[in-house]
């Protein structure tokens, strides 16, 4: 694939930030995961009736998409195959990659879990400037694992976003001060999602005649601050290809807000005993990562999505602090509660956890609850160890049988090279 480059590459005196993002990520790992999938339509998606959560290229070219459901993006790519996501897998991809990063700089701030800004202003020099620090990036975390990204280069995170997001899959772009207007000039608006300006905005935008990023920087503040309040000084900054703000330390991570699942079931239903299996199951979840992060919560929120696509949500604030899946259960069920008996058949459950704070890890006063967290962390070692609901609770069974633990297509192996 042939590399793309825009203007000369940046110069030392001024601050260097790059991109970098991994190309339909999910799905290529699963294609280096396993070789049968490579070069074949292959879409990410979830456990059950789900929406694509990512495309493989391949499926990309007849029009699949990220959000479609799988009915939808079999209809206009019939040998489409459908791949159960692995978030576990991805984590752990994207941590040797960051390794990968960490080699030429301290200042990489992972903006997702397939995206990173790098900041090369004081260390460029050692490594034969940025264009040869991305050249390198490229060509090793291809070798390593197989997997192509793009990357751009600019003075600050906006411009590197853009320059990033420019030329796609295998794309190497730079962008300075002197190349934005130019480029800016016959940008649509909605080519700046990713850096601040989503549909909605990109939609008004239009509506009050801004069409590109050029006239977005060019718009009176006073205008853009009518439409959008406050966030209208940012817009322009944007369209002005404008960003101070800093790339954060490796490692200086934002503390955790909230903790949650959510699940689309395998069939709509309105058979209570399912859906509180289900409910459990994504209780269990959450407490398992609440515990993981060293957390409780004291609020538990719950989403329910109905056959009709309608949807409730509601939130409660209880006076004690819970990790467990069954004290989370119990708090969504009084929350659920309130919709019974139900008068539609249930689509997708969520629960969320929030008001977090750091569990004390302290032993417990009465005998039966500190018999209580032994049993649970004897639990979380072993579902760790073997894979989750290794061992679970009885419950469950019935949401098993309606098809939880139902694979969208392929199941991949972790096989890395190294």
């Amino acid at each position: 694939m042939e590399t793309f480059k825009i203007g000369n590459p940046v110069t030392a005196s001024a601050r260097t930030i790059l991109l970098v993002d991994m190309n339909a990520y999910f799905a290529s790992v699963e294609q280096q995961c396993n070789p049968a999938l490579r070069g074949k339509p292959v879409a990410v998606c979830g456990e059950g009736r789900t929406v694509i959560v990512t495309a493989s290229y391949e499926a990309r070219a007849f029009g699949v998409k990220t959000g479609m459901t799988l009915p939808e993006a079999r209809q206009i790519c019939p040998g489409l195959i459908p791949v159960q996501g692995d978030l576990d897998k991805y984590i752990e991809t994207s941590l040797r990659i960051h390794k990968i990063l960490l080699n030429y700089t301290d200042m990489v701030e992972v903006f997702s879990i397939d995206e990173c800004f790098m900041d090369v202003t004081a260390t460029q020099h050692l490594f034969g400037g940025a264009l040869n620090i991305a050249r390198e990036i490229k060509a090793e975390i291809k070798k390593e694992f197989g997997l192509l990204c793009s990357v751009g280069i600019g003075p600050n995170r906006v411009v590197s976003k853009i320059a990033g997001k420019m030329h796609k899959p295998d794309g190497l772009t730079v962008l300075n001060k002197e190349n934005i207007p130019k480029i800016f000039k016959n940008m649509p608006v909605e080519k700046l999602q990713g850096v601040g300006i989503g549909p909605r905005v990109a939609e008004k935008l239009y509506f009050i005649g801004i069409k590109t990023a050029a006239e977005l920087g060019e718009a009176p503040v006073q205008l853009l601050k009518s439409h959008f309040g406050i966030l209208g000084r940012i817009y322009k900054a944007i369209g002005m290809g404008l960003d101070d703000t800093p790339v954060a330390k490796y490692g200086d991570e934002k503390p955790v807000k909230s903790v949650g699942h959510s699940h689309t079931l395998a069939a709509d239903t309105a058979d209570i005993n399912v859906i509180y299996s289900y409910l459990l199951m994504l209780c269990e979840k959450t407490g398992f990562r609440l515990r993981g992060y060293g957390l409780t919560a004291r609020t538990a929120a719950l989403y329910v999505r109905f056959s009709d696509f309608t949807g409730f949500s509601q939130r409660k604030t209880f006076k004690h602090y819970f990790d467990s899946g069954e004290e989370i259960f119990k708090c969504a069920k009084e929350i659920f509660s309130s919709l019974l008996p139900l008068k539609k058949e249930v689509r997708l459950l969520g629960i969320s956890t929030g008001n977090l704070s750091a569990a004390a890890g302290q032993s417990f006063l009465f005998e039966k609850d500190e018999r209580k967290r032994k049993v649970t962390s004897a639990v979380d070692e072993i579902n760790t160890k073997h894979g989750d609901f290794t061992v679970k609770p009885a419950l469950l069974i019935t949401a098993e049988k309606f098809g939880i633990l139902e694979r969208c297509g392929i199941i991949s192996t972790r096989i890395w090279k190294k």
